[in-house]
């Protein structure tokens, strides 16, 4: 109950980019972080910061992700509680989409060497990860095959995500966070 109503504030605060609106929608001791970052009032203050832009796009990113559900709790994106046990949430991205391309090599003419629809990749180890870089070497699993997907196309197991739990018909977002 009262789900539907509070999903359509959030997505019209994310929308707005309304830090006022978002921070109506926590609950008073919304966890921001693991280092003792909580309240509302932290949360506008962080979203009116320069590297408030980087929440914004991310929070517009989770939302058409979907949620989970257990119990009076709620986490957006899904796959957060859905991680089976054997993945290493540090080493494991999730690919976002239908179709993607796992190249051959890092570059757009490569061949294709499977296409993957929402699956988990194991970050290879060498090159490195870079966030920044077009394209990240992946290893898939079963049957495990090695490649490269375009970077903008994975998201972390670890990465932001929002944690909703409710209180009687209302809801409230009582964690917004990344990390382990």
């Amino acid at each position: 109950p009262g789900w539907s109503a509070f999903a359509t504030r959030l997505a019209a605060a994310v929308k707005a980019r309304d830090a006022a609106a978002l921070a109506a929608l926590s609950s008073p001791d919304v966890t921001l972080d693991y280092g003792g970052g909580h309240g509302p009032a932290q949360l506008q203050k962080r979203l009116a910061a320069p590297a408030g832009a980087a929440i914004w796009a991310d929070l517009a990113r989770i939302l058409p992700l979907g949620c989970a559900v257990q119990g009076d709790l709620v986490v957006m994106p899904w796959f957060f509680w859905n991680v089976p046990d054997e993945v290493d949430p540090g080493m494991t991205m999730l690919v976002t989409g239908q179709g993607v391309p796992l190249r051959a090599k890092p570059s757009d003419t490569a061949p294709e060497v499977d296409k993957l629809d929402w699956s988990l990749v194991t970050i290879a180890t060498s090159p490195s990860y870079n966030p920044a870089a077009r394209y990240t070497a992946v290893i898939t699993g079963k049957p495990q095959r090695k490649g490269w997907i375009e970077t903008a196309r994975l998201r972390s197991l670890l990465a932001r995500r929002i944690i909703a739990e409710r209180k009687g018909d209302d809801w409230h977002i009582s964690a917004l966070v990344a990390g382990d």
